[in-house]
């Protein structure tokens, strides 16, 4: 008969401890990733005589929100507002509140009161829920951020920034002209009191930057920036480890990305349906944009017959759009923001086209500027491969 007052095996128990902090670790690390962070989130408005800056206000949604409120040039009234007593304090009741130049107003934003598509007190920016930062970057947004450099420091104190993308970066100092510096960047900011100086910021790698006052401030100046690690869905490429090769009479590697409409394209959809013909492309790319108003002549002519899949690489819709709307570019404009579907694809000049019929098999592959002719010569090849064809 067993003795049940012998000790476990010493092995037992380390297994035992391995095992519970295995799984401590696993969860703070799930809790640190989750998207499902509801936190209070800071961010500033600047109201100037054109309007308020960002004009675009993007919140998360579920997230509470405390939002500090500046003026530039008179007053300005925020209509059904809840102030923030004492400044970052509790909730006080929803009224209208008055912004004064050198002043800063904080109100409290739980999610309910940030309905899409109202204006924050009547005359602030339009409000636009997303589920997280990281979908602007992936849907090629750029990310107006406001900020307003006190005595104290700037604010908000930290700015919020998803990896890969790009903000647009203004704001006003209640005092002297200030010069800030992201420290570890190249990174400059003017922040004068009198003029809204804006500028593109690409956000450096993840971590949290301290933002250094090189001018105008006195000591103990703070601020700092957040680069959050991206925890995008979407851009998604398929694995490099399955059969998927950019390569003639191999199937044609799957990918999904958001296009410049905000709806998610994804390569195999057109599977069994038509052949599709990408085509990689940048708009500092001569090439690439004389390319564009002969592949618009071909879908509008053709365009019932095959899909035209424009991929533009790295680049912002700011960038973008000009050129989609002086081309009159009807076929779909895809977002590769991490530049991830064309490495995929092994791209390394552009423009770059890959030819794909209707089983999804790549039948053609061009590096450089294709004329009307080529163009129609590939489309047609594509579209007379019949199931099972090699």
């Amino acid at each position: 008969m067993a003795d049940v007052n012998q000790p476990a095996p010493r092995w037992l128990a380390i297994l035992v401890i391995l095992v519970i902090a295995g799984g401590l670790a696993a969860w703070e690390i799930y809790m640190a990733r989750s998207p499902q962070d509801t936190g209070v989130r800071e961010v500033a408005v600047v109201l100037t005589e054109d309007g308020p800056f960002p004009d675009v206000l993007y919140v998360e949604e579920g997230v509470h929100y405390r939002i500090a409120v500046a003026s530039m040039a008179g007053e300005h009234t925020l209509t059904g507002v809840t102030p923030a007593q004492g400044g970052r304090g509790a909730e006080a009741a929803a009224r209208d509140v008055t912004v004064r130049p050198g002043q800063v107003v904080w109100l409290e934003a739980p999610p309910a009161s940030l309905r899409d598509g109202s204006r924050l007190g009547g005359v602030g920016p339009v409000i636009e829920r997303v589920d997280r930062l990281s979908t602007l970057t992936a849907l090629g947004i750029v990310y107006p951020v406001a900020i307003i450099a006190t005595d104290e420091g700037m604010v908000p104190s930290q700015v919020r920034l998803a990896e890969g993308s790009r903000a647009w970066v203004a704001g006003v100092s209640l005092g002297d002209r200030r010069i800030l510096n992201i420290a570890g960047t190249n990174i400059k900011l003017f922040v004068w009191p009198d003029q809204l100086l804006e500028r593109s910021v690409d956000t450096p790698a993840p971590g949290t930057y301290k933002v250094v006052c090189e001018e105008g401030c006195d000591d103990g100046w703070n601020g700092a920036v957040r680069i959050e690690v991206a925890d995008m869905p979407i851009p998604w490429v398929e694995s490099r480890d399955t059969d998927a090769a950019a390569q003639v009479n191999r199937r044609a590697p799957d990918f999904a990305v958001y296009d410049l409409e905000g709806r998610v394209v994804q390569l195999s959809d057109f599977r069994g349906e038509k052949p599709v013909f990408i085509n990689f492309w940048a708009t500092w790319c001569p090439p690439c944009m004389r390319e564009m108003p002969e592949m618009q002549r071909l879908y509008a002519a053709r365009g019932d017959e095959f899909e035209i899949l424009a991929v533009n690489f790295l680049e912002h819709r700011p960038q973008v759009i000009p050129w989609v709307e002086e081309y009159g570019l009807e076929f779909p404009i895809l977002m590769d923001v991490t530049g991830e579907v064309s490495s995929r694809y092994g791209v390394w000049s552009y423009p770059t086209s890959v030819f794909i019929d209707k089983d999804g098999i790549v039948r053609g592959r061009f590096v450089g500027e294709l004329s009307y002719q080529m163009m129609e010569d590939f489309v047609d090849a594509i579209s007379e491969y019949k199931a099972g064809d090699t």
